[in-house]
């Protein structure tokens, strides 16, 4: 098979499944792992593919990453629906783990009207702010190196206190989830703070708008599974919430 047709095909492949794997096309086309390499090589300097470790997701499914500024703006209607659901999660004196990003700016308020008594936790000196008027809460600012993009404290500094500590609940706003890629995020810097945060929590709850899911980022934040509950919108696709039902994931969107 000549390379031209071989193109077509992972093309044609990503159509289908979104993603392909380096030994599942050394197995279809019979040729060497370096040939596979250099194929899908090639296609992502022509724009067409995305590769990862092991393979290669199709960019038609890679969610577009966007700076904070411009996500503060977005979808807000559906972040509230978001944040409106995961407050029935919370209980008086929880200590709770707040990620950083648009939607964290989103849950404060809600948590805020209906909460006396809470430990906040957070690597976003925003989010932290935004509970500064709350006398009863008790605050910790999990601090360290700045990501100005972000606004958000990330490194072995931030690491070494989360890991100190100890979370009811985590509250963590991914980029994109997909059952077949896991979860993914975009800005590696905070990878590490999220997946702490994560580990040290009783429950993990992850709070995506419909758009996201079926989707993938360039890194892996963690598997789908059944420990951690998925918050999304009403808007969600039937079949794409019955997809996530059928495998046990427990999707909560009302």
């Amino acid at each position: 098979m000549f390379a031209n047709e071989r193109y077509l095909k992972i093309l044609d492949l990503l159509d289908q499944e979104s993603s392909v794997t380096v030994s599942e096309l050394m197995k279809l086309f019979g040729v060497s792992i370096e040939t596979v390499r250099r194929d899908l090589e090639h296609l992502e300097k022509q724009g067409l593919l995305t590769r990862v470790h092991g393979g290669a997701i199709s960019n038609k499914k890679m969610n577009k990453f966007e700076k904070l500024e411009s996500r503060m703006s977005e979808n807000r209607a559906l972040k509230q629906q978001l944040a409106k659901i995961a407050v029935r999660y919370i209980r008086e004196n929880d200590t709770i783990a707040i990620d950083s990003g648009s939607t964290a700016m989103e849950l404060v308020p809600f948590i805020k009207s209906q909460f006396r008594r809470l430990t906040i936790v957070t690597n976003s000196p925003e989010v932290l702010n935004a509970f500064s008027d709350m006398d009863t809460y008790e605050l910790i600012q999990i601090g360290g190196q700045y990501l100005r993009d972000e606004k958000a404290f990330y490194g072995h500094l931030a690491l070494d206190a989360i890991n100190r500590l100890h979370f009811s609940k985590a509250f963590i706003f991914p980029s994109a989830i997909s059952l077949r890629h896991g979860v993914g995020v975009f800005v590696h810097e905070l990878f590490d703070i999220e997946r702490a945060f994560m580990h040290n929590a009783d429950e993990v709850f992850m709070l995506a708008d419909h758009s996201k899911f079926e989707k993938t980022a360039t890194i892996k934040l963690c598997d789908v599974t059944t420990s951690y509950k998925f918050i999304t919108d009403s808007e969600m696709p039937a079949q794409v919430y019955e997809r996530y039902r059928k495998h046990s994931i427990q999707i909560i969107n009302k």
